[in-house]
């Protein structure tokens, strides 16, 4: 398999895009792509207008921000680094995350906090808050109060000073499921998870947001007014690459109608901010891992590495080659974003039709912007001859009635009528269903399932009102 980590996106409460129609705040510019020299100052500004009839309260800050591996955004607290434990805890279980801090020669601080999922609990990691000049082995003080105990340590620090190694012990005080952990910095510093205790960790290592300086950051907007808000950037004379952060927009709370209550919904819009450092990019990628999703229709998962300095726009095609070498298939790969440093699992989905069993080889090919490089991966894959039986007490096999891979005609009449889906719900379990999955995976989801048989009921009825 390509993937090995779990991925967890943080979800927001309410995030709204910026234009929507029926938002009560609209932005007039979400994204700055901006290229300014190693050294330099740069000054822009965007508008926030309020389409309420009722005044508005605004709020402006900073944040990280990433990608997760399938393409979602996903935020951090600005110069944070984060833990994320998608699973449950007992009461009594113990465990220990490490890291290390590159730091400056400047007075360097820590703040942390952790989240509990449910039952829904939050509270303060308490211990060494400095980290430079670094106290190795100070005592630390505690607590037990909350769900969950985090006593912060630091445990090491280099000969010259430069870097600090960090431990978070961590004890579970009552029965929980979700868990995360998360640290803010007094400035941006580079961070390294030496161990996660089997958490997936988060940070943005190329983050520009404290080159940035926002006026005003709190304003109040009348019904119908707008505001201007400006913001400056200063680029460090050893930058190189690509650098990105987040200037979020966040209104006032505002009463909502969801599934017959009222909510208090908050509106954030973030607007992107990139800087890219003219002449020091580097393009550079590779297809770690092409694997096969389903047969019909044909898809395939692609996993892209961005090695280079640079956002990445991948795009390309995969090829499908039989035996003889004959191209029989060619499958798009529409374009798509990948930041430095990260890794991108794309789908890549073909025709409806299946291929007839055999060996195959698939050529995936793509373009990452370089005019002289490009970055291919591949895969020898077989597509296996259906056994079909017949189910239940049918006469006959299901049958493939339109040539397009999957079988409608469950009870093998030649006909599709509604009793074909009615003898798929009954069997849905047996071998002869199960292990023919891609026979009867009418959505492409890689299962078979009762969504299945209502998808199957409703081309049935469909075909007997047409």
């Amino acid at each position: 398999m390509c993937k090995g980590i779990l991925q967890v996106s943080t979800v927001l409460s309410v995030l709204a895009l910026a234009g929507c129609l029926t938002s009560a705040l609209q932005i007039s510019q979400i994204e700055f792509d901006l290229r300014l020299p190693a050294g330099s100052v740069g000054k822009y500004s965007f508008s926030v207008l309020n389409n309420e009839t009722r005044p508005q309260d605004v709020k402006v800050y900073k944040t990280d921000w990433l990608r997760t591996d399938t393409g979602e955004n996903d935020f951090l607290p600005l110069n944070g680094a984060r833990w994320l434990f998608p699973r449950a805890f007992h009461a009594g279980d113990e465990f220990q995350i490490t890291y290390l801090v590159e730091l400056p020669a400047l007075e360097t601080a820590v703040s942390g906090n952790y989240l509990v999922a449910s039952p829904s609990a939050q509270g303060e990691i308490v211990g060494e808050t400095l980290l430079f000049p670094p106290r190795v082995g100070e005592p630390a003080q505690s607590t037990t109060d909350g769900a969950v105990r985090i006593v912060r340590e630091i445990v090491g620090a280099s000969p010259d000073g430069d870097s600090t190694t960090v431990r978070l012990a961590v004890r579970i005080l009552e029965d929980v499921v979700g868990l995360r952990i998360d640290e803010v910095f007094s400035s941006h510093i580079g961070i390294e998870a030496l161990d996660s205790a089997g958490g997936t960790f988060g940070t943005v290592a190329r983050s520009n947001g404290d080159w940035l300086e926002v006026d005003p950051l709190r304003f109040r907007l009348g019904a119908g007014e707008a505001q201007e808000v400006s913001f400056s950037i200063r680029v460090p004379q050893a930058a190189s690459g690509a650098y990105w952060g987040m200037i979020f927009v966040e209104g006032s709370p505002r009463p909502e109608e969801r599934e017959g209550a009222t909510v208090l919904a908050i509106e954030r819009f973030g607007i992107k901010v990139y800087e890219t450092v003219p002449g020091t990019e580097v393009l550079s990628g590779e297809i770690r891992c092409v694997r096969k999703l389903d047969d019909v229709p044909l898809s395939f998962e692609i996993a892209f590495v961005n090695s280079g300095n640079v956002q990445l726009r991948p795009r390309g095609q995969v090829e499908i080659t039989d035996r003889t070498g004959e191209i029989i298939q060619t499958l798009g790969v529409d374009e798509f974003y990948v930041l430095p440093g990260a890794v991108r699992y794309e789908n890549v989905v073909g025709q409806e039709n299946s291929l007839p069993p055999g060996r195959y080889f698939a050529l995936a090919v793509l373009d990452i912007g370089d005019p002289d490089y490009l970055v291919a991966g591949q895969l020898v894959f077989e597509v296996e001859e259906l056994v079909l039986v017949p189910i239940g007490e049918s006469a006959g096999p299901p049958r493939d009635l339109d040539s397009d891979g999957t079988y409608e005609d469950i009870n093998g009449d030649g006909l599709l009528s509604l009793e074909d889906p009615v003898l798929l719900g009954f069997y849905i379990d047996s071998k002869g269903v199960q292990e023919n999955a891609e026979a009867f995976d009418y959505n492409g989801d890689g299962v078979v399932d009762f969504n299945d048989v209502i998808i199957l009921k409703t081309v049935a009825e469909e075909k007997e009102t047409g």
